[in-house]
């Protein structure tokens, strides 16, 4: 068997490299990342709709983690959980009352900020049990997204899908609250 030549493995290094960003960076932009800086807007969603023929609006929220055995040595677990909402399968109609649209799917966002926040805490609470393995994350994961998907009904009952201004505040308001308790969980920190 022939070994390669420097050159030559350098070449299919770099391109193995290129090809590696390149995909990576596909999947990221098919993500909008939760940011406190950043609302979301229509060019966020992947899928735009006339006369709502599927509906208003509708996001896809997610909250992934990465944890391992040897995470039971670490006290941060703040890069380990992201929150997203993904583009290609989020719509909106752009015909309808946008503003509304994205103020119902920017607080659904937020509502899940402070899930993954909650995640990102009990990990770090729960560390030492990962040594025995990461189905403690799983389960604080099922938990967690469990307590999300109950509150998130439960605020597009009381505002009717951000449609009550008065209702909208007072879970704008709570949110804000609860963020502000969680800041030690902010991703990245």
């Amino acid at each position: 068997m022939e070994l390669l030549k420097p050159k030559r493995l350098l070449t299919l290094i770099f391109s193995l490299l290129v090809f590696a960003a390149a995909y990576s960076q596909k999947k990221d932009d098919d993500r909008v990342y939760w940011n406190d800086r950043q609302k979301l807007i229509v060019d966020d969603f992947g899928i735009k709709t006339r006369n709502l023929e599927s509906g208003a609006t509708s996001a896809d929220f997610a909250i992934d983690y990465d944890v391992s055995r040897f995470n039971f040595i670490s006290k941060n677990f703040n890069k380990n959980v992201r929150n997203y909402m993904v583009k290609s399968t989020s719509q909106i109609d752009t015909t309808g009352n946008v503003q509304q649209y994205l103020l119902y799917q920017q607080t659904l966002f937020n509502l899940s900020e402070i899930y993954a926040r909650e995640l990102r805490k009990a990990l770090k609470e729960n560390r030492k049990l990962l040594i025995s393995g990461t189905k403690v994350a799983d389960e604080l994961n099922w938990k967690v997204m469990s307590e999300f998907l109950d509150r998130r009904s439960k605020y597009t009952q009381e505002t009717n899908s951000a449609s009550d201004p008065v209702k909208q505040k007072e879970w704008e308001d709570q949110i804000a609250y609860e963020l502000n308790e969680l800041k030690d969980f902010v991703y990245g920190k």
